[in-house]
């Protein structure tokens, strides 16, 4: 039998539907309050740090250098030899730009295994 996780925000429907009828106005208010700031909070928007949005720039440079060169595909240690924004950057670093380019098979770049070395280029039609 799993249970559901408790959050704040369950946690807080439940005190407030269970809330006893003599109850200080006040306590209801306050209950409330704090309602609208996990609502507040979960719908503001999520900014980038200035690491990913790097990131998102590497990104953007592998991308183009797939797509300039799509009858191939590339190793990370090819793409931090061809690629110049990526001087200077770990292979651990390159292996990880390319999983989120890869993400799962929904990304715009495809993994493919080829003597035991692992090659990547850009999906065909993107």
């Amino acid at each position: 039998m799993a249970t559901e996780k408790m959050t704040y925000r369950k946690a807080l429907d439940y005190a407030i539907a269970h809330l006893p009828a003599d109850a200080p106005a006040d306590v209801l208010d306050k209950l409330n309050a704090l309602t609208a700031q996990l609502d507040k909070k979960a719908a503001s928007p999520k900014k980038l740090t200035a690491a990913q949005e790097a990131n998102v720039g590497l990104m953007d440079c592998i991308l183009s250098f797939l797509r300039e060169n799509a009858d191939s595909g590339f190793t990370c240690n090819d793409l931090l030899k061809s690629v110049p924004e990526l001087e200077g950057k770990s292979n651990q670093h390159v292996s990880a730009l390319m999983r989120k380019l890869v993400d799962e098979g929904n990304g715009p770049v495809e993994k493919y295994s080829e003597k035991r070395r692992t090659f990547f280029r850009i999906k065909a039609g993107e």
